[in-house]
């Protein structure tokens, strides 16, 4: 907008002097009339002619709807002003001025949208998982008793064969703040996973598959270091993200619970990143090693595991490391020299599983 004094004439009346308002489409004409009353005209830009009248030094604008009405301004700057005005008014809308402004301003919105949503997908559930981190042992406890229970495999659970496995379990004599409770489902899918707080579950096709204590221990020690590392609680906050973020960030565990409860089913597949999957390996080839159980435990549970992805359900172990060869290579490298032995004891009870 600019403004400016002018002369304003209409027909049948002598020039008054007024003050002109420049706007983006129209002019406001203020003026005193013979009366002293205050008047305002508005005039449209696309209806007016504006002249440079170079001998009179001034701008003379008219009407085309109102003729006899005229404005002469001092100088040329009102005529260039209001030229430019029209000019700008006849580009397309994209070109104006207004509207490059207006595809800065979407763009930069559309970048700032974006920009958050990339903070949504990659900050908040990595925040989650470093506050799940945090989380005491009783509280983890609490959840995944929720999330076992909200599951509804209790009527499903082979409650002799899980007697067995935690009096196996027992035997290995595995040192640990979390109280470890294995259940046997029958199903004939072949998977095992863990939940927070120190639940495992081992599916009874896979436990028949099994065909030797050694490969049994190294399927409880993958599935306990995901227990004791804290990998199945970070895991699960993670994929669920924001939705228990804010809980986490509060301390409302009761929220959190809700959200694990209502997600329960998907926590069954529930998969690994490949770091925490060969911390698992690792750590879980330690433990045989320190109780001299043969490390090959592994390798036979990692085959009984390739066999039976035609058939079903992709076990947790492979989902998210699926390269069989690969974590059988690791394994035979870290495992060296490691001597072992045969424990009469683990065999025993292995046996009372198989028979």
């Amino acid at each position: 907008m600019k403004s400016y004094f002018a002369s304003f004439t209409q027909p049948g009346a002598s020039h008054v002097e007024s003050t002109v308002l420049v706007f983006d489409k129209n002019l406001s004409i203020g003026y005193r009339d013979t009366a002293g009353v205050n008047r305002t005209v508005n005039w449209l830009l696309v209806d007016i002619e504006s002249q440079f009248i170079a001998s009179l030094q001034q701008t003379r604008i008219r009407n085309n709807l109102f003729p006899g009405q005229e404005l002469l301004i001092d100088g040329k700057d009102a005529d260039d002003f209001i030229r430019q005005l029209n000019e700008e008014r006849r580009k397309p809308w994209h070109q104006r001025s207004g509207g490059r402004e207006w595809i800065r301003n979407t763009a930069l919105l559309i970048g700032i949208l974006a920009l958050l949503f990339v903070v949504y997908l990659l900050i908040v559930p990595w925040l989650s998982s470093r506050l799940a981190s945090k989380v005491s042992v009783s509280t983890e406890r609490q959840l995944g008793d929720a999330v076992y229970d909200a599951m509804g495999l209790q009527g499903r659970e082979d409650t002799s064969a899980s007697f067995v496995l935690n009096q196996f379990f027992a035997a290995m004599e595995v040192s640990t703040p979390y109280d470890i409770r294995i259940t046997v489902i029958r199903d004939e899918v072949v998977n095992a996973f863990a939940l927070p707080g120190g639940r495992i579950v081992v599916y009874s096709a896979l436990l028949k598959q099994i065909d030797s204590y050694p490969a049994l221990a190294a399927l409880l020690s993958h599935e306990f270091v995901h227990v004791n590392n804290k990998h199945a609680t970070r895991s699960i906050f993670r994929k669920l993200g924001s939705r228990v973020f804010i809980g986490l960030l509060f301390g409302k565990f009761g929220n959190v619970t809700a959200v694990l409860v209502d997600h329960a089913d998907n926590l069954k597949s529930l998969s690994y990143s490949r770091k925490l999957e060969k911390e698992a390996d690792i750590t879980g080839l330690q433990i045989l090693s320190q109780r001299k159980i043969d490390p090959a435990g592994f390798i036979s549970l990692f085959q009984v595991l390739e066999s039976s992805v035609p058939s079903g359900t992709v076990p947790e172990m492979l989902a998210s490391h699926p390269d069989v060869s690969r974590r059988i290579e690791y394994i035979r490298e870290a495992s060296g020299d490691l001597e072992s032995e045969n424990s009469e004891y683990l065999e025993t009870i292995f046996k009372k599983i198989k028979y």
